[in-house]
């Protein structure tokens, strides 16, 4: 079986810097690029119209910014929301914010995932002072630097997904969760 893994992006439009929008169309690209993924993006502002999508996600990747230390108050009521979708799906991360790239909203939400029975992946990118890469029109700068990391990373998130994938097919997650 080799159809192409389905990967949702899921990111917040009204990110105080406004760069999640702008990350969020580099990513696509990047992954327009490779042909194991068919990619959606998807704003946590639109809950109800994303559900259709989530059902049908193999795998997540989740750009997290990074606020006082930790990820959003909307994006934690946008994985409670969902907590069924996320079992036994891999989830990827993307983090930006302050000079942590955010690191730390990122192993916060590994732990909030893993609680919702979704596998965090190892690899993440992270871009510190994100707003530095941007120029006067809002576009990337130096989108090249963070190709090698997206590139580890959607390696590592496709081989879970087909694992993961594989998986559910042969028994069903809802069977061995309870």
């Amino acid at each position: 079986m080799n159809c192409k893994v389905k990967l949702v992006l899921i990111y917040e439009s009204n990110d105080e810097e406004a760069i999640a929008p702008v990350l969020a169309r580099w990513a696509s690209a990047v992954i327009a690029q490779r042909a194991e993924f068919e990619c959606c993006l998807l704003d946590t502002s639109l809950r109800r119209a994303a559900l259709p999508h989530l059902t049908r996600a193999d795998a997540f990747l989740i750009f997290a910014s990074e606020q006082s230390h930790g990820y959003s108050a909307d994006l934690k009521a946008f994985i409670d929301q969902v907590a069924i979708r996320w079992q036994a799906r891999p989830v990827a991360f993307i983090g930006y914010g302050g000079e942590s790239g955010g690191i730390h909203a990122i192993g916060q939400l590994r732990q909030v995932l893993a609680g919702q029975h979704a596998v965090p992946i190892c690899s993440a990118v992270t871009l510190a002072n994100p707003w530095t890469l941007l120029d006067e029109d809002g576009l990337w700068r130096e989108a090249d630097q963070a190709r090698i990391p997206m590139a580890r990373m959607l390696v590592q998130l496709n081989w879970w997904a087909r694992a993961l994938r594989s998986a559910r097919e042969q028994k069903p997650y809802e069977l061995v969760s309870q």
